[in-house]
């Protein structure tokens, strides 16, 4: 059985190999985002600079950042982002939502 690739795994193959991708940005709505409310935006990369350049990226927008490891993890984001669209749809009945990380 082969295993499953993200999105973002398979347009890495087509990039040349100095190339850094990083899954972002695809659990916030647009229109959530641009109230200007401090969301957290999740992300995954596999270079560790190019995360602190992401990171800083994201606080640059107000937002909170959160690393959920490498691109590998890319495969659950869009997962994540897959069960929003059924939460907007059948659950919250609204796509006037956002995901957070309650740490308590």
């Amino acid at each position: 059985m082969a295993s499953m690739r993200s999105t973002s795994q398979e347009t890495s193959k087509g990039l040349p190999a100095n190339a850094h991708l990083v899954k972002a940005f695809n659990t916030i709505c647009g229109h959530v985002l641009a109230k200007g409310t401090r969301l957290d935006a999740f992300f995954a990369a596999d270079d560790l600079q190019v995360k602190a350049r992401v990171s800083t990226f994201i606080e640059s927008l107000g937002l909170r950042p959160f690393d959920v490891g490498g691109l590998q993890m890319a495969q659950t984001l869009e997962a994540l982002g897959l069960m929003m669209i059924g939460l907007a749809k059948n659950g919250a009945g609204t796509w006037d939502f956002a995901l957070n990380v309650d740490i308590g």
